[in-house]
């Protein structure tokens, strides 16, 4: 095991060249394999332990921290949390924009299976006209009607969608903490 290094600058220096020094290990060309595992296993171990003492000295420095500034750990929280908060939201408004699309495709699927079934029952089917005289063929002003009534469902739902996005910007959002609480103004 390697000893303890002094300064931070130092431990940072060693940990890099014992890194280099593994990498060279295996890098390498000689093909003697009994002198090689001995030589990987120490440069291996020399690697960890330095990586470990570089990981203490990085506990000391932020306990130390903590302890003197305690605020700035609150401000890192703050900003963790803000950053999160963020994500978050930006993952509702995808989720909100494919809703809307898939609205929209319903929307548009709908107007255009009332649309089609009109015109498939006025197209002649000399089988479909023998099995069912009675059947009336819609009319010219059915199929309007049935457009009519897409684009007014459309309309409405990109109301709707308008609606709750300035809602969504009016409304603060819930703390991620309490997701079941609801705040009262």
């Amino acid at each position: 095991m390697a000893a303890p290094s002094n300064g931070t600058g130092n431990l940072v220096d060693e940990f890099e060249e014992s890194f280099q020094h593994c990498l060279n290990v295996f890098t390498k060309q000689e093909a003697s394999t009994c002198v090689e595992k001995e030589e990987v296993k120490v440069e291996v171990e020399r690697f960890i332990d330095l990586a470990r003492q570089m990981e203490a000295s990085f506990l000391q420095k932020r306990f130390l921290l903590s302890a003197m500034k305690p605020e700035l750990l609150v401000k890192e929280e703050n900003n963790d949390l803000k950053c999160e908060l963020q994500r978050k939201e930006e993952l509702l408004r995808r989720h909100y924009d494919k809703i809307s699309q898939w609205h929209n495709l319903l929307a548009d699927l709908q107007g255009h299976t009332v649309y089609n079934k009109c015109q498939q029952q006025t197209t002649p089917q000399p089988m479909q006209q023998a099995a069912s005289p009675m059947q009336q063929p819609c009319s010219v002003q059915q199929s309007v009607q049935a457009q009519q009534m897409a684009a007014a469902a459309a309309a409405q739902q990109v109301a709707l969608q308008q609606q709750a996005m300035q809602q969504q910007q009016v409304r603060p959002p819930l703390p991620p903490a309490y997701p079941n609480t609801v705040t009262r103004r």
